[in-house]
């Protein structure tokens, strides 16, 4: 991560600007209403995907909510947690932790994207299949600087920017997993990575159509190796998690927009679905 999503998206080269719209859904109870919008965390820099009612909800929101904190200012404290919650600290290599065949395969993507093997070694299971998996995005140009959140980020002032979770909570849905689990992760991760670059394109082009349950199916291909705890843990939990924040903005009224990843807004357990279950009315409005 930083943001879970990171690893899992990219963009279309050959889609028209104007048939941009990414979803957009409206939820309401009885006298307010809050709108979500599905991002994706790394992008080509000539992506075009922002609309006139995007850009138009995001001027009369009274705060936007991201994920987490993804700003420049905040890296200084976020590079240390990485550093505690993804390294081994104690001088255990990956490689004794996964074995020798394992490494290979390790040590054959790392020279296939330009990773370092040996900052690789250095890594728990769990951060060494999320550097991989960003491979194939970051070798086909796609940036975290270009990303939704980024972008969005740096154009609003403070005060009206919020957070539904830290980054110390976030990388703890990965890091908190059992090493078994992490290992699943990374050989699923490695599993996929072939076909990855060809699933970040369907997510992408499913994302700029404003087709939630397509992106869904794609991201659902590229972990359904995890093991079923950790994809509890960094999708369905933390969407229940920010579905009673959410409950919370609606009771004070607040016109809030929230900006997740693209995946917490498609599949059974989609934030949408969670506030539609406690009796609340959506509206897709893009």
């Amino acid at each position: 991560m930083l943001k879970i999503s990171t690893m899992l998206l990219a963009t279309a080269a050959l889609i028209a600007p104007a048939a941009a719209a990414p979803a957009i859904w409206k939820v309401s109870d009885a006298d307010s209403s809050v709108w979500l919008f599905g991002s994706v965390h790394m992008l080509r820099a000539d992506t075009d995907w922002r609309t006139q009612r995007l850009d138009k909800l995001i001027s009369k929101a009274d705060r936007v909510y991201f994920e987490a904190d993804i700003s420049a200012a905040a890296q200084v404290e976020i590079m240390p947690i990485s550093m505690e919650l993804g390294f081994n600290r104690d001088g255990v290599l990956l490689s004794e932790q996964i074995g020798p065949e394992l490494t290979d395969r390790v040590r054959d993507a790392a020279a296939e994207y330009g990773l370092p093997m040996p900052a690789l070694l250095t890594m728990k299971p769990w951060l060494a299949a999320t550097t991989l998996g960003s491979g194939p995005l970051l070798d086909s140009g796609f940036e975290a600087i270009h990303g939704v959140e980024m972008v969005l980020g740096e154009e609003l002032p403070a005060e009206r920017k919020g957070f539904l979770e830290t980054a110390e909570e976030q990388l703890g849905f990965l890091s908190s997993g059992t090493l078994d689990e992490q290992i699943t992760m990374l050989e699923a991760t490695l599993d996929t990575l072939p076909m990855a670059k060809a699933d970040v394109e369907t997510m992408i082009s499913a994302w700029m159509d404003g087709d939630p349950e397509t992106l869904g199916e794609a991201f659902d291909s590229q972990t359904v190796g995890y093991d079923a705890k950790m994809v509890d843990r960094i999708i369905d939990i933390r969407n229940h998690n920010w579905v009673e924040k959410i409950e919370t903005m609606l009771g004070d009224n607040e016109a809030a927009l929230i900006v997740v990843g693209a995946a917490h807004l498609a599949g059974d357990v989609s934030v949408v679905k969670l506030l539609e279950e406690r009796g609340f009315s959506s509206e897709r409005v893009q």
